[in-house]
């Protein structure tokens, strides 16, 4: 049978771990096609022609090509009945959290980013303070809360742990941030769970 949905992804592109995320825990198959970052083919013009972004990740389901990896949660939830807001007021709640989150915890993503992959070690030091103020700041909601909204995994928590799930790759003491390493234990042992590396091969598969 052919899958319904076509990831295009990376293996170290945490937005398309969500999107892998997803799809693993919602226990829906999917094709996957493999991007290599490194020789620009997410700039070539057959790429472009699915992604006007040039980015990782795109979902291709239905006819159409999707981009930026909030947006194709919210469209996964939508599709699928699954990890989404209950009603017309938490499916808003659920649209804030991503709005936020991609606020307060992008320099934890960008810490990971200039040292693994080599960038301009001068701007560390302010995206290490940034990282730090983002997950205080989560932290603290937590501390009320097993999931970040409705008392069970939605959307917003599928688009936060792939930042969590890397810390150790961002320098980050996760130790700091006992109400974070809770909250990613419950999404570790939620049933079609992988860790980011195993959410995607490094070639074309059917997954």
């Amino acid at each position: 049978m052919t899958a319904a949905f076509t990831l295009y992804g990376n293996v170290n592109s945490q937005p398309a771990a969500r999107i892998a995320l997803f799809l693993r825990m919602a226990g829906l198959p999917f094709a996957y096609r493999h991007v290599e970052l490194r020789t620009h083919q997410q700039k070539t013009p057959e790429y472009l022609a699915i992604n006007r972004f040039g980015r990782v990740p795109t979902l291709v389901h239905d006819g159409r090509s999707l981009s930026e990896s909030s947006v194709i949660l919210t469209y996964l939830a939508e599709q699928t009945g699954q990890f989404g807001g209950r009603d017309a007021d938490e499916k808003l709640r659920l649209a804030e959290w991503l709005s936020w989150l991609a606020d307060v915890l992008l320099p934890v993503q960008r810490c990971r980013a200039l040292r693994k992959f080599n960038g301009d070690a001068n701007a560390l030091p302010w995206l290490d303070a940034a990282a730090a103020n983002g997950l205080a700041l989560f932290d603290q909601h937590l501390a009320g809360h097993d999931f970040i909204e409705g008392g069970r995994v939605t959307i917003a928590d599928i688009f936060a742990f792939p930042w969590i799930d890397l810390l150790e790759e961002s320098a980050v003491d996760a130790a700091k941030y006992p109400n974070v390493q809770a909250w990613a234990a419950r999404i570790r042992a939620q049933p079609g769970f992988k860790p980011q590396y195993a959410l995607m091969p490094t070639q074309d598969a059917e997954c």
